[in-house]
């Protein structure tokens, strides 16, 4: 197919001198998450199975609400707003259960106000069942912007979203190559395109590459799987990853209890200093719930490990 002659921007945008931002105090950054700012693209990287789905939903309602419902940030402020979830890998069902799970949780947790206004914040999460329905963003071969991302575009700004959430990365390639930096710094702009136009941010769900589960690197950077472009020109990375065996010997947890304590942490945030890892506890049903940092056991034989009776 031959390349498509480009046409001018729509929206050429200029700031013309900047003595304007020596003489005026900026306003404050708006953080949709923390460390994820407004109109930026943020990834959210795990190895499947780790919780990411339902890290993801709990997120979206977090946002809805304005408050950190499951201890997910340590209990940082959110402002309130609407999301949108383009759900490309699960359907309606899928997304049925695990939001009355999570419902269930926040009735136990919750007293009976608390519970209605969580309830009436919840009808502001909007989810696109994308699922085969063949949802391509990008077409030719030139890669530029297709009608479909223009409906999603239209959509999330419609509904006033301040949060996108992108459920999978590779289902939004739809078909590319993973490996492929140019394919990956495409995406990415396709997805600027989208905060630029709707004043969202949007965070993908992506899975870790095969090196870093066998070495032990889930907790880095480069865990992504594929190109890393990916990283490189996303904003902010959010990585999570089971909890090592060393660490549950380490803290006394027996090797069939650590698969339900998860970290998570924020291993890119270009607008935030570095804020650790968060522990978090996977309750009944998957519903991740943050908690304060199991204590180390006395060594035991130069080991890390629970006392003997």
């Amino acid at each position: 197919m031959a390349r498509e002659k480009l046409g001018p921007l729509e929206d050429y945008s200029i700031q013309k001198g900047a003595g304007y931002f020596f003489d005026n105090e900026p306003l404050p950054l708006d953080f949709v998450l923390p460390g994820l700012m407004r109109k930026s693209v943020g990834v959210l990287v795990a190895a499947g199975s780790t919780g990411k789905s339902f890290y993801a939903v709990q997120t979206c309602l977090s946002v809805c609400a304005g408050r950190d419902l499951f201890g997910l940030y340590g209990g940082a402020e959110i402002t309130a707003g609407p999301v949108t979830y383009l759900a490309l890998e699960d359907t309606l069902d899928v997304f049925w259960h695990r939001l009355y799970g999570i419902a269930g949780h926040l009735r136990q947790n919750n007293n009976e106000d608390d519970f209605k206004a969580i309830r009436k914040a919840a009808d502001q999460l909007h989810i696109h069942e994308l699922y085969g329905r063949g949802f391509r963003p990008i077409e030719g071969d030139d890669l530029q912007p297709s009608a479909h991302l223009r409906q999603s575009i239209d959509a999330v700004k419609a509904q006033g979203a301040r949060l996108v959430i992108v459920d999978t990365y590779s289902r939004f390639l739809a078909g590319h190559s993973e490996q492929d930096n140019a394919v990956a710094a495409t995406i990415v702009a396709a997805l600027e395109q989208m905060c630029q136009e709707t004043n969202a941010a949007v965070l993908v769900l992506h899975h870790t590459n095969k090196v870093s589960q066998l070495g032990g690197g889930q907790g880095e950077q480069g865990a992504a799987r594929g190109a890393s472009a990916l990283t490189d020109n996303a904003r902010y990375q959010m990585n999570m990853w089971t909890m090592p065996r060393e660490v549950a010997e380490a803290h006394g947890v027996p090797d069939d209890e650590r698969k339900a304590y998860v970290f998570a942490e924020a291993t890119k945030a270009n607008h935030l200093p570095p804020q650790g890892k968060t522990w978090l506890q996977r309750q009944r049903g998957g519903v991740l719930t943050g908690i304060d940092p199991l204590p180390e056991v006395p060594q035991q034989n130069g080991r890390q490990g629970r006392f003997q009776e």
